[in-house]
């Protein structure tokens, strides 16, 4: 059961939120429902992820210039046996076509059959070693060595040096041969026109093939930062030298169609073509390892770099997660009202500002608790002074109202039983009258006698009730005198404030005592009503008897059946008298109620359970003691008194279930405010409610769940 001082508590507000710009709410929207550390990471993957898809474009391009480059160097495997058969065949030598082969075979990916089988065949025909044979053998391995540049990359070459170096391999090498060939077996007739037109192309074919040679090969030797290369290609220098001096021996002799020797030149072309091929070999490679360090280190830097990210990012989100953990747990343990030092954020970034506004409110915290801590010291002991005072006053009325109330009972009592002695001597001479009716003179004189004595005590007996009214009137007045009274305390009760509400308890519980004695006085003075009225009944009788005397016949029946009457009101009076003593004598059981009305209570607020024949009654609960509780009771739930109930509650997070019985009922506008007596609590039960009400004493209204 949880206790609530209920004089208020500090109200927060937040700050309003800057607007979510509309770009950027979906993006706000999805990171609200991250924590810190995770944004963190996301962020650091979301950087990553242009990083390394950059890094992977790259990887890729550099990867396909690498598998460019070494496309090429398969073309320049394969065109090795290929110049050199191309040589042989213009020199009449027979052609190595194995060797071709087996360059083919090992680059697949050159697609070389077509142009294979063209070279098979022209080996392979009759007269192949003879000057159209020649022709034949050397066309076919150019178009080889054109389908080798063409699908090994390397007329696409990209480099100024390999290119021209490329060029004067794959173009102008084969290009001087084939001419050279087509010069030493020309097809047309000896001295005729068309013989001097064909040599003469034939003869420029070769020297502008020699011409372009020497271009080549100055152009990548000036392009290049291979320092061996000249040397390399020096044979295509002298192969340029063979070739112009074979164009001037077919230009000196333009009608002739035999006696041109291309050997010189195929030997020229075989000395050049290997040389000029691991020239072209070694700057591929050196393009190729180019490629691969830059990649290399390009991917080492890369990874160094996000290997540093990563570091970077991971101290970030460590530092970041950390202060806002630390922030979060002083914020918590701010709120939930623990001002113990904690760790917190000490950087210089806004987490670090957080943490120091949480130190600085957190002191400020600590200063204001203690500032309040002397002020609720301070109205402590002023509420627990002002108790006393009320405590006191609350003793002297209940003790001054006590003494009344026992005076008033012990004169009222004393009275009646004055009148029960009367009564008694009524009864006596009631007897009296009995036994002497049997006896005629002396009947008829005492008769009269005794007449005359039960008259005069019927008198005393008149007016001693009318004493009993006057006493009656006092109860009366003193009744309403202590009405007046708790009316009084109610007024300076409403002006002490929350101060006097114990002591407003104590006036509404007067007040009930005053109506209780002003019932009781009503009682009274219907009983001593009743009382006059048949003691005047017992005059007339007694009047008439005397009148009826004279017959002694007839004395004798009335006086016999006034006897019985007489009898009869005196058992009734004295029976009526008794009670009245019985109700006066119980006013003193009050002083009971008026200590039970002296144990501390306490003001609650709350509802609890009652359980009554099987079910369960809601009530909203007025104040506690250490020996029962005060209730309203909404309609149409209703509790008689006398009814006993289960009561069923927590304090300070302690179960009460507790039998008590129902003490007294008050309609209280459409409610009912009832009173709980708890019976047969456990010592130890008692002793903490006493204990729990002492401690709640002065300290407002209490949440009782």
């Amino acid at each position: 059961m949880k206790i609530v001082n209920t004089w208020g508590s500090p109200v927060s507000g937040t700050r309003p939120s800057a607007a979510v710009p509309v770009v950027l709410r979906p993006v706000v929207a999805a990171s609200s429902r991250l924590r810190t550390s995770a944004r963190l990471a996301v962020l650091v993957l979301v950087l990553l992820v242009p990083g390394v898809g950059a890094t992977w474009a790259y990887s890729s391009a550099v990867g396909g210039q690498i598998a460019f480059s070494a496309a090429e160097e398969s073309g320049v495997r394969v065109l090795r046996p290929v110049l050199a058969a191309a040589a042989d065949a213009v020199a009449g030598r027979s052609v190595d076509v194995a060797a071709i082969e087996r360059a083919a075979a090992a680059e697949p990916d050159l697609d070389l059959g077509t142009q294979l089988d063209a070279v098979r065949t022209a080996a392979a025909a009759a007269g192949a070693t003879g000057p159209q044979g020649r022709v034949a053998a050397v066309g076919a391995l150019a178009d080889l060595v054109t389908q080798v540049g063409n699908t090994s990359n390397l007329i696409l070459d990209p480099d100024l040096d390999s290119f021209y170096v490329m060029d004067a391999l794959v173009v102008q090498v084969p290009k001087v041969l084939v001419a050279a060939a087509a010069a030493a077996a020309p097809g047309e007739a000896a001295g005729s026109d068309a013989l001097v037109a064909a040599q003469a192309v034939r003869a420029g074919a070769v020297s502008g093939a020699a011409a372009a040679l020497r271009s080549d090969v100055r152009t990548a030797t000036e392009q290049t930062k291979d320092p061996a290369l000249a040397d390399r290609l020096a044979g295509l220098v002298a192969l340029a030298d063979a070739a112009d001096a074979y164009a001037g021996t077919v230009t000196g002799s333009l009608t002739k169609t035999s006696g041109f020797d291309p050997a010189p030149v195929a030997d020229a072309a075989a000395a050049a073509a290997g040389p000029a091929a691991d020239g072209l070999q070694a700057l591929l490679e050196t393009r190729i390892g180019g490629f691969v360090a830059d990649r290399t280190r390009t991917l080492a830097l890369t990874a160094a770099g996000l290997l540093a990210a990563a570091w970077f990012a991971a101290g970030v989100w460590w530092r970041t997660s950390s202060d806002v953990d630390r922030a979060l747990a002083a914020v918590t343990a701010l709120a939930e009202g623990d001002r113990t030092e904690h760790p917190l954020p000490a950087g210089r970034d806004e987490l670090g500002d957080l943490g120091r506004a949480v130190a600085t409110t957190r002191q400020r915290l600590a200063e204001q608790s203690d500032e309040l801590a002397a002020a609720q010291t301070a109205r402590e002991q002023e509420l627990r002074h002002r108790m006393e005072a009320q405590t006191a006053a609350e003793r002297q009325v209940r003790d001054r109202a006590q003494d009344i109330i026992d005076e008033t009972a012990t004169s009222v009592s004393e009275e009646l039983r004055s009148v029960v002695e009367q009564v008694s001597a009524v009864r006596a001479a009631a007897a009296t009258i009995d036994r002497s009716v049997s006896s005629t003179d002396v009947v008829t004189r005492e008769v009269v006698r005794r007449a005359d004595l039960a008259q005069q005590v019927v008198g005393d007996l008149g007016d001693s009730l009318r004493e009993v009214g006057r006493m009656a009137d006092l109860i009366a007045g003193v009744a309403d005198q202590t009405r007046l009274l708790a009316l009084n305390a109610t007024i300076e009760a409403a002006r002490a404030g929350s101060a006097g509400r114990g002591f407003s308890v104590v006036a509404n519980e007067v007040k009930e005592l005053a109506a209780t004695t002003g019932r009781s006085t009503v009682e009274i003075t219907a009983t001593v009503g009743r009382l006059r009225d048949q003691a005047e009944g017992m005059a007339h009788a007694i009047r008439e008897m005397g009148q009826g005397i004279g017959s002694v016949d007839e004395a004798t029946a009335v006086l016999s059946s006034v006897a019985a009457d007489q009898h009869h009101v005196v058992g009734m009076l004295d029976t009526t008298i008794s009670a009245a003593i019985e109700r006066v004598e119980s006013m003193s059981s009050l002083t009971d109620r008026l200590e039970r009305r002296r144990q501390r209570r306490v003001r609650v607020e709350g509802d609890v359970t009652l359980e009554h024949r099987g079910r369960d009654i809601t009530v909203r609960l007025l104040d506690l003691a250490e020996g029962g509780v005060r209730c309203y009771i909404a309609p149409p739930e209703r509790l008689d008194r006398g009814d006993r109930v289960v009561f069923d509650g927590s304090l300070d997070g302690r179960r009460l279930r507790l039998d008590a019985v129902v003490a007294h009922r008050t309609p209280v506008g459409e409610a009912d405010e009832v009173g709980l007596q708890f019976a047969g609590a456990p010592a130890e039960v008692t002793a903490y409610l006493r204990a729990a009400v002492e401690r709640l004493s002065g300290a407002g209204a209490v949440v009782v769940a």
